[in-house]
């Protein structure tokens, strides 16, 4: 069976593909950088240059492999206008025409990356965009099935690094909505497990899935626990989410790309947690797909540090 997955380099798509391949899978992607894919996956994983805002140069990678399923995972966290890079033009732009040329090969299904809090009232540009590009995949007529994850763990996440930076010269760091934001990391290996697993189910045909993990934590109880492994004292400073919103505006307006956003403080219109949005998705979407709890979230977090230290060692 072969997939084309976009994403793959990634932090969270390099885990699907090994996810992939450990299950036999002929896994396929579409990359800017076949170097990088070469990198990470040797000869396992064939690339194919593919500018997705284009229709025929996405035709031309399919009709080479002619994929039997599809994984979309491209995505981005904030905005950078002066390069042309937007949430309309990534988030819905891209997955409109991937949807468009998948329709024309023989696609048994469709698997699509949105995130927890993507709502047709969500007042971020990020969810909203999400949530056009949701509507292209429910009413493209092809098979799907949409995941949307709470923060992910796992050693590649942006969180770390950006932290490990950040209060290694300067250790103070400001919790907007005063370090009470609520979040339900899941491992980036159980997520793996629901994209490998729902290509395979017919159980989650047409379904759209939350993805945590097992513990709520607020951004302020996440931090320290990231402090406390790095054994690094931190000073925490509370404030408004309203104050960091428009920090974020002037912010954005000099660095490109940002430290952080305005739009990611829209981002935190409910609490990042499994449930809260009473909608048509499933709340136990690892439980309902892996047939198993998800990993523990201490577990998660030990896992996802220990091989960051290795990371950042080795560069």
């Amino acid at each position: 069976m072969k997939v084309f997955i976009t994403g793959a380099t990634g932090f969270v798509g390099r885990h699907i593909v090994r996810e992939l391949l450990n299950r036999g899978y002929e896994v396929h992607a579409g990359v800017r950088n076949l170097s990088k894919l070469e990198r990470l996956f040797g000869n396992q994983v064939k690339g194919y240059i593919v500018n997705f805002d284009e229709k025929d140069s996405i035709r031309e990678a399919l009709g080479k492999v002619n994929p039997d399923f599809v994984i979309h995972l491209i995505g981005i966290l904030y905005e950078e206008k002066k390069k042309g890079i937007t949430f309309e033009r990534v988030h819905y732009g891209h997955t409109k025409n991937l949807v468009e040329v998948s329709k024309g090969f023989n696609v048994k299904k469709f698997l699509f990356m949105s995130a927890l809090g993507t709502h047709d009232e969500a007042p971020s540009r990020y969810h909203q965009t999400k949530r056009w590009a949701e509507r292209e995949v429910i009413n493209s007529g092809l098979n799907y099935t949409i995941f949307r994850p709470s923060i992910i763990l796992g050693p590649e996440q942006k969180l770390f690094f950006d932290m490990y930076k950040i209060t290694k010269y300067i250790p103070v760091v400001a919790l907007p909505d005063f370090g009470n934001y609520q979040f339900q990391p899941v491992d980036v290996r159980d997520v793996a497990c629901a994209y490998a697993e729902a290509l395979k189910n017919p159980e989650t045909d047409r379904k759209i899935y939350e993805l945590c993990g097992t513990k709520v934590v607020t951004f302020k109880e996440l931090l320290a626990d990231i402090f406390s492994y790095w054994d690094r004292k931190v000073l925490m400073i509370p404030m408004p989410k309203k104050l960091m919103y428009f920090a974020g505006l002037i912010v954005e307006k000099i660095i490109e790309p940002p430290p952080f956003s305005s739009d990611q403080i829209k981002m935190m219109w409910k609490p990042n947690v499994c449930g809260v949005l009473k909608d048509e998705a499933i709340s136990n979407g690892i439980k309902s797909i892996c047939k198993r709890e998800p990993i523990p979230y201490e577990e998660s977090l030990k896992w996802s540090l220990e091989n960051f230290d290795i990371i950042i060692k080795g560069k």
